[in-house]
């Protein structure tokens, strides 16, 4: 076994230059569409690309990089699929820092600490393949040379930026959605040429991609037409859908993914209790390991989750007013369902991969659960002032919950890795704590440019700004309209009904007909393609298409730089518009948007053709 070389300077450098870039760019996809982009191969890939620029560095010194840059996506995903509900009910108007970064960063602390429990019981589970880990480890023991992503990496990120700045700017294409009358019913189009979104959809793969035009065309040329029909149209049929029917598709695609999420809920339930009473049953089997089997000691991690648990007992004293029992009996749920969530997480992750893990059913049954518990708690009256603090409550803790199962399931795939190449888990954990820290410092700030620039699920920061055009977060629109029905029952549980319904019948025709020609949707990304505007769900579309030219490992690196690199151009663009108090985007207009959307055209088929050839 190579000599392992100790955390050093420019590890602890590169890692903080990753992490932040892997934050930034899931931090957008999170609330564009609410998906992520697994992020420990481009870590790896990045770290030796630059490292190449040192005089020399060791296999553990990139699976230490890319270990704390993985943290950036799973903190990103955490907060990023939580907290936008706080907007969405109501409670807060923009996201408070320190409350942000405090809950991003006790989470993320916790779920290292409980991955640190239950390492050897999931890594040593012959049923867990833990796919994107063998990825990880060819891609570290390659020579140098033979590591050429680099540089489709890089190629992407700048074009991608560059695309992407000319859409945003007026320059070329910019893509949207589209309504028209049909007969006496409304019909939707649109078309999105994002390179973020593209090379998110190829690296998703074609069968989620599919699924989510398959989820598109229900719901925008079946649902809205049966919705509109018979309607009293008037005025420009876009100004018509945004105030009569767009809250309303945005339920109905709410319904799916909740439908969808409960499904594959039932379906798992078998495989995680037999899991769960193997990793309970293996926890004590930790005496006189070696030291790249060590993890961190149980002082430590006592330690941690004791201060851990004091931040969380303050941060609650102050954004709700509770008892000591109250504060008390939340804790000690976080403390129970945390672990219990983080052994999900990681099986989920050992089983199918960081990707195609199924998070929105871990979502649903922490906050079905989180929801009774605040009820006990605050002994809630129906009124709206509780109600409002009763839902922002269960948001809260099932945000640190969804922090701790994002962390639980990126680590495990880096743990794997460092387990194949003999790293020591003690030190792919101290990383894992350090990456969540930093990734805690940016991506609140991040978030609060982003929907100051943008908005969120329609609700907006300024007036005059088009609802339209804000960022979808379907995850956060899950969490408001599941708490706003168990605390209030205000949700439209009609349309909630009516968005389940249809994935309910597309589950039915799976298992009974299409099963037999081995023909699998996902149910999450039909709901997911139901929920998202056409502007956002095409361009997913588009590069999940183009996975099916071959998933060859030159191209998913290069379309993750198309995600990095078209992420930081959007959030860097946001800045100016943020700042704006009008709120006006960049925009050069240099000719008719007819020749504009020509000319746009043209330059991505000629990019996209290049690039994926």
């Amino acid at each position: 076994m190579k000599k392992q070389v100790d955390l050093t300077l420019k590890v602890v450098i590169v890692s903080i230059i990753l992490t932040l870039l892997l934050a930034v760019s899931n931090t957008y996809l999170a609330l564009k569409v609410g998906l992520l982009t697994a992020a420990s191969i481009p870590a790896a890939i990045l770290s030796m690309g630059i490292m190449r620029f040192f005089k020399e560095s060791t296999i553990y010194e990139h699976n230490l990089v890319q270990t704390a840059a993985s943290s950036g996506e799973a903190i990103a995903g955490g907060i990023g699929y939580t907290l936008p509900a706080l907007i969405i009910i109501g409670f807060v108007h923009s996201f408070n820092y320190i409350d942000t970064a405090a809950i991003a960063f006790i989470g993320g602390v916790m779920g290292v600490l409980f991955s640190a429990l239950i390492r050897r019981p999931l890594l040593e589970d012959p049923s867990l393949p833990f796919p994107e880990a063998q990825a990880i480890s060819a891609v570290l023991k390659l020579k140098e040379k033979q590591a050429l992503g680099f540089k489709s990496m890089i190629f992407g990120a700048l074009s991608a930026a560059f695309v992407e700045f000319c859409q945003s700017t007026g320059l070329m294409f910019v893509g949207g959605a589209h309504f028209s009358w049909v007969g006496a019913s409304l019909l939707s189009f649109g078309l999105g040429l994002s390179p973020a979104l593209i090379g998110a959809g190829y690296i998703v793969g074609a069968r989620v991609g599919l699924s989510i035009l398959f989820g598109a065309i229900l719901a925008d040329w079946i649902v809205l037409p049966g919705l509109s029909h018979g309607a009293v149209f008037s005025g420009q049929a876009a100004d018509f859908f945004n105030a009569h029917y767009g809250m309303s598709m945005r339920y109905v695609g709410v319904g799916g993914m909740l439908c969808a999420a409960v499904l594959t809920l039932l379906r798992l339930l078998k495989p995680l209790y037999q899991n769960l009473a193997h990793t309970l049953g293996n926890l004590h089997l930790t005496q006189n390991l070696p030291l790249h089997e060590q993890d961190l000691s149980q002082k430590t991690i006592r330690f941690g989750l004791i201060a851990c648990f004091l931040l969380l007992a303050l941060l609650l004293n102050h954004l709700f007013v509770l008892t000591p029992t109250g504060v008390m009996a939340s804790l000690l749920f976080i403390l129970l369902i945390g672990f219990v969530v983080a052994i999900v997480a990681g099986y989920f992750s050992g089983l199918v991969g960081v990707s195609a893990s199924p998070g929105s059913s871990i979502l649903i049954a922490v906050l079905i659960l989180t929801g009774l518990l605040v009820h006990l708690i605050l002994g809630l009256k129906s009124n709206a002032t509780t109600n409002l603090m009763g839902e922002a409550m269960t948001i809260i803790i099932a945000s640190v919950m969804m922090q701790i199962a994002c962390i639980a399931n990126d680590t495990m795939q880096d743990l794997k890795v460092g387990q194949v190449i003999g790293a020591s888990p003690r030190k792919q954990q101290v990383m894992l704590i350090f990456g969540a820290l930093i990734a805690s410092l940016i991506v609140p700030a991040v978030m609060q440019v982003l929907y100051a620039a943008y908005g969120i699920a329609g609700h907006m920061p300024r007036p005059l700004m088009n609802p339209a055009d804000s960022l979808a977060a379907p995850p956060a629109a899950i969490i408001a309209a599941l708490t706003g029905t168990i605390f209030k029952g205000a949700i439209p549980l009609k349309l909630l009904a009516l968005g389940a319904g249809v994935v309910l019948i597309v589950a039915a025709i799976q298992a009974l007909i299409l099963k037999r020609f081995k023909i699998e949707f996902s149910l999450i990304a039909i709901g997911i393609g139901m929920y998202l505007p056409l502007s956002s769900s095409t361009p997913l579309i588009i590069g999940a298409v183009l996975s099916l030219c071959g998933l060859k490992n030159a191209k998913v690196l290069l379309a993750c730089g198309l995600v990095t690199g078209a992420s930081l151009m959007d959030v860097i663009l946001a800045v100016p518009i943020a700042l704006n108090p009008q709120g006006q985007a960049l925009q050069f207009l240099v000719g008719s948007p007819v020749s504009l959307s020509l000319m746009g055209l043209g330059v991505i088929a000629l990019l996209w053709a290049f690039v994926f050839s």
